[in-house]
């Protein structure tokens, strides 16, 4: 074979593995977004984009002197309540943790949401406190049984706590609960955020 024609075949395959690896993300969204419309899965969610600096653990109900979602956060948790909405995604029930970056996500993005301490953010707990929610965010994620989806609005160390993904604003995994103690990870659909 000329130089010419393995050069031609050569690029042939290289765009052709390069476009099956470009589609594949969306695919794996695609199969992701049609295990949600069965329902039954918790969502664990990472908060909307944040404006930077200032404290991530202080917490004020007044929600003045916490660090807030941003405006491009803001725009984050609209777009993903669209996503769901477009999808026709059933959403049961809505948690967020008590900081008011989680509840602003989950109040834009879905409409609703109530405040579970289970959520709270691990770092501001001391060890043990950390240990014990976390055992009761597992469970709460294992024992699921609605027939519409559990949406968890919360922060990226309690992800972490639970799950090895690296989650950015506004991504969240997919969980399927499998009773007693016990759930799997499905796979995480990413926002394409900042970090």
């Amino acid at each position: 074979m000329n130089p010419a024609a393995v050069f031609q075949v050569s690029l042939a395959a290289a765009l052709l593995v390069a476009g099956l690896l470009g589609m594949a993300p969306a695919r794996a969204d695609d199969t992701l977004w049609a295990r949600l419309a069965e329902g039954g899965k918790v969502v664990l969610m990472r908060h909307a984009a944040v404006v930077e600096g200032g404290d991530s653990l202080l917490r004020d109900p007044s929600c003045k002197g916490e660090r807030n979602l941003s405006d491009k956060g803001r725009q984050q948790a609209k777009a993903l309540g669209e996503r769901f909405r477009a999808r026709d995604i059933p959403v049961e029930t809505v948690h967020h943790s008590p900081y008011c970056r989680t509840a602003e996500t989950a109040k834009l993005a879905f409409g609703k949401g109530s405040e579970a301490a289970y959520l709270t953010l691990l770092e501001a707990l001391s060890a043990e406190a950390q240990a014990a929610q976390t055992a009761a965010l597992n469970q709460v994620i294992a024992s699921h049984a609605g027939k519409g989806n559990l949406v968890l609005v919360t922060h990226e160390p309690n992800i972490n706590a639970v799950s090895f993904e690296m989650v950015k604003p506004a991504d969240f995994i997919v969980l399927q609960p499998k009773g007693g103690s016990e759930f799997e990870e499905i796979g995480i659909i990413k926002s394409g955020g900042p970090d």
